[in-house]
């Protein structure tokens, strides 16, 4: 099915937030499907991009412009959570209260759904919640484990989302390198390329790291990201030629890349809370602990 039409709010849906109005007006797509529509710009509100939480106004106009059989969403539709995987996922919560939940995600699920990954936590977790809707305010590699944070209401989530724009929200990941990186501690500073609207578009990103050990073989460091861009740290460490043991993206032809499981964590995060630091880590998991000490690092 295809959608190309043009719609024009009456005084029914006036102060209608945008992603309810779709629900209502459209077949009842996941709510993260609809982020994706409103981020893309497939989806639009007098010809500009908004966010799920706009509420129309009188007179408004909707364009639609996107079809799920072109970029397969439908096999997103055809996942569907069940009871035991919902259990499996509360069994990795680190605390939980009524504002947001903390999450030792495994590696392999995604955070989000996507066109390759249909499974993903936030469908997971909002289809059995009875009481809670959480919302995403960021999120991690499919392949990285660790800590990532839900808002539990609406308002938390915009102050979450507030906290990571004026970047008082700090991240640290822990990171196992082909190599000996030569610097114990530094910044990477590299440019990173991305394609945006069909263009090619250069960001500055910027990680801060140390090395907790090493030796002629491997690097296990921490790296603190300071922006916030897609794969950062796997990108930033390739390009210094010492990239992240298991990453089959990023990889250089004189590692030979033979462990399938990508030793990044993501181990700590603080954040604000009322006005109250709040600091949470988590172990980083089994394979990554054995692969350290098979290293001897």
């Amino acid at each position: 099915m295809k959608f190309n039409e043009k719609f024009t709010i009456d005084e029914n849906y006036a102060n209608t937030r945008i992603d309810k109005w779709l629900k209502l007006n459209t077949q009842k797509f996941p709510q993260s499907f609809v982020e994706k529509l409103l981020r893309s710009g497939k989806i639009k509100v007098n010809n500009k991009k908004v966010k799920s939480s706009y509420k129309l106004q009188l007179e408004d106009e909707i364009f639609l412009q996107f079809s799920y059989e072109e970029k397969k969403e439908n096999e997103k539709f055809s996942y569907s959570a069940n009871i035991k995987e919902y259990k499996e996922i509360r069994n990795n919560i680190i605390f939980e209260n009524h504002d947001y939940l903390i999450l030792n995600k495994p590696s392999g699920i995604s955070v989000q759904s996507g066109t390759k990954s249909p499974k993903n936590l936030i469908d997971i977790l909002n289809k059995f919640s009875e009481d809670k809707k959480f919302y995403l305010v960021h999120r991690i590699d499919k392949e990285t484990s660790g800590i990532i944070v839900f808002a539990c209401n609406r308002l938390f989530a915009q102050t979450l989302s507030e906290q990571f724009r004026n970047k008082d929200v700090k991240k640290s990941y822990l990171a196992i390198l082909y190599g000996s990186i030569p610097r114990n501690e530094g910044t990477l500073d590299h440019d990173l390329v991305f394609k945006v609207k069909n263009q090619m578009k250069t960001f500055k990103a910027e990680t801060d790291f140390s090395v907790l050990s090493k030796n002629k073989d491997f690097s296990y460091v921490e790296a603190t990201p300071i922006t916030g861009r897609k794969h950062q740290i796997r990108q930033q460490f390739f390009k210094v030629n010492h990239p992240i043991v298991g990453d089959g993206k990023y990889e250089i032809p004189h590692y030979v890349n033979k462990d399938k499981f990508l030793m990044l964590h993501s181990y700590k995060i603080t954040f604000y809370d009322k006005g109250k630091e709040k600091t949470f880590k988590i172990e980083p998991p089994k394979e990554f602990k054995n692969f350290l000490k098979k290293s001897n690092l």
